[in-house]
Parts: C-alpha cells; structure tokens; sequence
C-alpha cells in the first residue's frame, strides 16, 4: 500500500489516503469477486475512487465485467491495482478504457483525464530483443509474402504458431514501431515502412538463429534439410554457388549422421 501512496506522491503531487471498505458493504458484492479482489477506498481530487486489487492472473474482459459489478454497486468509480502487466495486456486494457494503475510505471485514469507512463530518472532501458517467434512473423513478411491486413489467426496457421505467441509478437513489433494494430475486435497487421527500411529498423534488435557451425565431410542423403549461407543466397539473388554446401539443421542433429 505504501508503494502505491508514495506513486500518487510522486507522479500527481498530493497525499492520500487508502482505507479499506467496511465488511458490512463488501457483504453486497457476490463472493466470486470479494474472494479475487481486495477492495480499497481513495479520495482523488475530491472524487471517491475504489481501488480494486487484481490478485492473480485475467482476462480483460472479465476484468472489466467485474469492475462494472463493483461499480455498479456502490455507484463509485473502480481502478484496476495491477502490481505486474506486459506491455500488450497495458494496451488492450487502455483500448477498452478500463482504469488501471502498475505502481511506480502506469496509471490510466480517463474519468479524470489521467494517463502517466513510466517516469523518473533511471537510465533507458535498451530494447528488448526479438523473441524466435517475433522474427520469424517480421522475415516472414520481408521474404516470403506481405502480412499486412492479415488477423493474428491466419498468421499463426502460416507460421505454426498458437495464437497467443503471434499475439505477443505483433504487439511488440507494435510497441517498438515497426507496425501499427488496426481494428477493435479483430487486430491486423499494418507497415507504415518499406521493407528495406523496415529491415534496417530491426536488424538491430534481431538475434543470430545460428547456435554453431559444425564441419562434416561424409554424404548426408536428406531432402528434408535446408540450404543456408552462401547456397540460399544464391537461390535468391544472382550470387555463384559455394562448392562447399551449408545448410541449417535443428539442434541434435549432428547425433543422427554421426
């Protein structure tokens, strides 16, 4: 709790207090949501607000289900606690205008025209590199066919993904500026960029796929692996082939061919 008064201290300038609602009124509320919320009370610029701290894991549909119920019932406006949320979970919960204040990093209060991120004077934080499955979505899109306009579902089907996974990457090719969401209820993909400016944004932030380079001088019969180096980019540009083959195989291979 102190956490979160010494945040309204520093990010608005004003003392408050937080005190906790009386048993008589929590006993309105039904049990599913007194049993996964702590329910607190605070005077914000003369408004009462209740607090409701999110226990554990959710959805943000549910979420704002429940701070409507709490609402609802005591006809005071509700604010999501949250003391951890990734990035894109921050985004779907300011889509829909659900209030939420993260401790120290975020508070979105539109009711009373309030949006503070993160501030302070820690150094920068670097960018965070691109997961496996984020530069798969964005070389995808570079190499093999354009991605824009297309719903997260039919990107995961083209990439072998869950949904989830291409959720967490498009949001975070959109947090870090390489691609906008457009759409409510069903997100798609749109590049502001040409690719070669595109490539040139992310290489950066990208990660070498190549764990390590191994010699083998036998014959290897597959027609399941996959040329790489030197024999890919001559399959793609107008470069002389290698004598010498390379090709990209999974970890554990080499076991296999001895």
């Amino acid at each position: 709790m102190d956490d979160l008064k010494k945040y309204f201290k520093d990010a608005l300038g004003i003392e408050t207090e937080i005190n906790p609602l009386k048993a008589e009124k929590l006993k309105t509320l039904p049990v599913y949501i007194t049993s996964e919320y702590s329910i607190q009370r605070i005077e914000l610029y003369r408004k009462d607000l209740l607090l409701v701290f999110v226990k554990g894991n959710f959805t943000t549909e549910r979420l704002r289900k429940h701070l409507d119920t709490i609402r609802a019932a005591f006809n005071t406006n509700t604010v999501a606690v949250i003391s951890q949320l990734e990035a894109y979970k921050r985004l779907r919960l300011i889509e829909k205008k659900i209030p939420f204040i993260i401790p120290g990093k975020q508070m979105y209060l539109p009711d009373l025209l309030i949006d503070l991120k993160e501030f302070g004077t820690k150094p920068k934080e670097q960018p965070q590199a691109m997961q496996p499955a984020t530069q798969l979505l964005l070389l995808y899109h570079l190499q093999i066919e354009p991605l824009e306009g297309i719903n997260f579902k039919r990107i995961a089907k083209k990439l072998l993904y869950d949904a989830m996974t291409i959720t967490r990457a498009a949001y975070y090719l959109h947090n870090m500026g390489f691609c906008t969401l457009q759409g409510t209820k069903e997100k798609l993909l749109h590049f502001e960029n040409a690719n070669a400016e595109l490539w040139e944004k992310a290489e950066p932030m990208m990660n070498n796929p190549v764990k390590k380079t191994l010699h083998y001088s036998g014959w290897i019969n597959d027609d399941n692996l996959y040329k790489s180096n030197i024999n890919a980019l001559a399959q793609y540009s107008d470069l002389n082939d290698d004598v010498i083959e390379y090709y990209a195989v999974e970890p554990g291979y080499t076991r296999l061919i001895g």
